[in-house]
């Protein structure tokens, strides 16, 4: 077997674990159920429920801004109450995905942990 065999080999199986690595990776999905299952899952659980209320308050200030007749001054409340819950929608967002990213990143640092007790372990057992 020559040289350029052995790498190509090798290389085959480090493929082969990355695959496997990519296939054990949560989807979108799966991280979202994992941020309701940590340490701020309950507030995870109320910034859903505030979400879906602001959702009902967006659809509730959009029919009242463009379709109903009404004075000009009835119009600008409806509208600056639905900028304001628009507004609050996208911070809730944005703190939703934070949390996912912030497990994400949690996992994977664990992940380099036991990758490095892992080979602290193999190189103490090769030096002894």
């Amino acid at each position: 077997m020559s040289i350029d065999d052995k790498i190509r080999d090798q290389l085959e199986r480090e493929n082969a674990l990355l695959r496997a690595q990519i296939k054990q990776d949560p989807s979108l999905f799966g991280m979202l159920a994992d941020a309701y299952k940590g340490r701020l899952g309950g507030w995870m659980v109320l910034m859903t429920l505030i979400a879906l209320l602001l959702t009902a308050i967006i659809v509730w200030s959009g029919y009242e801004f463009f379709f109903v007749e009404s004075s000009m001054a009835a119009k600008l409340h409806w509208g600056i109450g639905l900028l304001l819950a628009t507004m609050m929608q996208i911070a809730i967002k944005m703190w939703t995905f934070n949390e996912m990213n912030r497990s994400a990143t949690q996992r994977e640092l664990k992940k380099l942990e036991l990758a490095i007790q892992q080979l602290n372990q193999r190189l103490g057992d090769k030096t002894k």
